[in-house]
């Protein structure tokens, strides 16, 4: 049997230069600032001085002493916790999630984390707010279980790992070639005490199908459902109060995805892949909810919550550019839809790797994230005929409904799925109300 490709895995440490991207950022926005004149100079000062005070800072974060100091804190804090709760005989059991991974070449590209068995409420079940932040609060605040011995197997492939810092382990399975559609993988832990039971998980790999050659990747975050993270307090309010069963979809959206799913009768069924600043701690609650709603199942491409090894805080950006180029490579064959909305920088890294892989491109699909992003919308909206003359299909649209229409005219959907769309818009609205 092929030995499985134990190669870096998509992870939450960023690429080398990565400090140097974001920098470069900056100093191309000072340096657009410099070029203004009058007040609009004075504007452009200030602006600089300000970036220069967030660039000091961001470094300071981003450096490795830092991050060093903060992530053995951390990891004594775990420590500790975990001898505490042995020492009490308050421990859980030992807990594995296995999450949703993908198959390229010929290999099952997995990821799954040890930990201490969540106190959360069951699906579908109704909750007071007390409750509901308690169960997030403790998606937070899970204890991580490293150096647990696994062994990850998908048919007659397998591997055997160990779970690193965070409790997380990732391999790449050579299972050859399978069927389109998801397929079963297993996780069992191999405790070193005979007498302990080991902890059994099962999770799912997606096969894309050959015969469509069309992947959706998707962001979450007031794309799909409401978050509001220009909004401030109103986004921390519905992460921290939020569940499966109360967070709200985007109106039509998930009428539209399983649109562009189905496509035209014979292309074959596209993938999904769902990418997201937010943290692996709330990806139960995710896939429940895109269950929920009616969303296609696809793998979802999340961030580690916590400090990390080479910089404290996180580059959202980046996060985003790493999984995106990632996928690119893996599927060369493959053209991308890629939607997002105009509250973030998704138009930005979209539009970068529509640069970068000239034709891969089928569209770029914004929505209009409303009043609170409303001067992002309008430099979309002035950006967005110039961007296709580039030979970029860039679309800005205020809703689902509008963009079925322009997806139809695409040919990426079938005429008869845009009164579909309409008609769930209007219900998404009324239900809202």
């Amino acid at each position: 049997m092929e030995a499985p490709d134990r190669s870096e895995e998509l992870t939450d440490d960023e690429p080398a230069g990565a400090e140097s991207a974001v920098n470069s950022d900056v100093a191309a926005a000072d340096d657009e600032d410099d070029h203004d004149g009058g007040g609009n100079r004075v504007v452009g000062v200030a602006k600089s001085v300000g970036s220069g005070i967030g660039d000091g800072i961001g470094r300071a974060t981003r450096s490795a002493r830092t991050a060093g100091v903060v992530a053995g804190v951390s990891d004594w804090l775990n420590a500790t916790r975990r001898e505490r709760k042995l020492g009490k005989g308050t421990m859980r059991s030992t807990y594995v999630v296995a999450y949703r991974g993908y198959v390229a070449d010929g290999r099952a590209h997995v990821r799954v984390r040890v930990m201490e068995e969540p106190v959360i409420p069951p699906p579908a079940e109704a909750i007071t707010d007390t409750t509901a932040l308690k169960a997030n609060l403790r998606r937070f605040a899970a204890l991580s279980f490293p150096g647990v011995k696994l062994r990850l197997s998908q048919g007659k492939a397998y591997d055997e790992v160990e779970s690193g810092r965070h409790g997380y382990a990732t391999t790449q399975l050579p299972v050859g070639e399978l069927k389109p559609g998801w397929h079963d993988y297993e996780v069992v832990t191999q405790p070193d005490d005979p007498d302990e039971e080991p902890t059994k998980a099962t999770g799912q790999v997606l096969m894309p199908d050959p015969k469509s050659r069309l992947a959706v990747i998707s962001d979450l975050d007031d794309t799909v459902l409401k978050t509001g993270l220009s909004e401030g307090l109103v986004a921390v309010r519905r992460t921290l109060f939020g569940q499966a069963q109360t967070r709200h979809p985007i109106p039509g959206m998930a009428t539209l995805y399983r649109a562009i799913e189905a496509g035209k009768p014979g292309n074959g069924r596209a993938s999904f892949f769902y990418l997201s600043t937010g943290p692996w701690n709330l990806y139960d609650m995710l896939t429940e909810f895109l269950e929920l709603r009616g969303f296609p199942a696809g793998p979802l491409f999340l961030t580690d919550w916590g400090p990390q090894e080479r910089y404290v805080t996180r580059s959202g950006r980046e996060h985003k550019r790493k999984a995106l180029r990632r996928l690119f490579d893996l599927y060369p064959d493959m053209s991308f839809v890629l939607v997002g909305d105009s509250g973030q920088r998704d138009p930005d890294v979209y539009t970068e790797i529509a640069r970068d892989q000239p034709g891969r491109v089928r569209a770029i699909v914004i929505i209009d994230a409303g009043e609170h992003a409303a001067e992002r919308g309008e430099e979309l909206l002035e950006a967005a005929p110039e961007l296709r003359e580039q030979g970029i299909p860039f679309v800005f649209v205020k809703d689902a409904r509008e963009a079925a229409g322009r997806l139809e005219v695409m040919g990426l959907i079938a005429p008869a799925a845009v009164s579909s769309v309409a008609l769930a818009y209007e219900r998404g609205i009324a239900a809202e109300g």
